[in-house]
């Protein structure tokens, strides 16, 4: 509320299946068949921001990763707030959830192109929001099992990413390239 409406940017729908457009900066193409909104990376790459549009507003969004130990980065993502801070407990509503999440898995997809070593620990800010990532994992699992490698977090214990498991979190990582 009070934010400027801005009009809907629609550079995204122009783009097709695995096609890369890259330009000072800023992403814009599909990935796991999905459209999803352009972006643009810090110059460090462990922050990036984007904007969720709908036809009532155009919300500032932004993904990061931390580093929690040498190869291990948390990834957090959520709405903007007026300081330039992630709020990850807004709910946004603003129709466009399947763009968002195609946008934020991109993100992360790059980052671990970039940073192959390394894995990626994340979790929802509430239960509710980590069980629609595992749904979201278990839906697209088709599309991202020859590339990624995923466990599932219970109790403390780190297992492969089942389907029909309950997890607190998980962690991923790029699967080695055959050379």
């Amino acid at each position: 509320m009070g934010k400027k409406k801005e009009p809907p940017k629609t550079d995204f729908q122009n783009c097709g299946f695995k096609l890369t457009c890259k330009q000072n900066n800023t992403q814009s193409h599909t990935i796991l068949k999905h459209k999803f909104y352009p972006y643009r990376a810090s110059e460090d790459a462990l922050s990036f921001t984007f904007k969720s549009i709908s036809e009532e507003r155009v919300v500032p969004k932004k993904a990061e990763f931390t580093v929690m130990s040498e190869n291990v980065y948390n990834f957090a993502f959520g709405d903007l707030d007026d300081k330039g801070e992630i709020d990850d407990l807004a709910i946004t509503n603003n129709k466009d959830t399947h763009l968002v999440f195609a946008t934020v898995i991109q993100i992360l997809l790059d980052f671990l192109d970039n940073n192959e070593s390394k894995l990626v620990y994340f979790k929802g800010s509430t239960p509710a929001r980590t069980r629609m990532y595992q749904i979201i994992l278990r839906k697209e699992k088709a599309n991202w099992k020859d590339r990624l490698i995923v466990y599932g977090i219970k109790n403390d214990d780190t297992i492969p990413f089942k389907t029909d498991c309950k997890f607190d979190a998980f962690i991923c990582k790029t699967k080695q390239k055959v050379k």
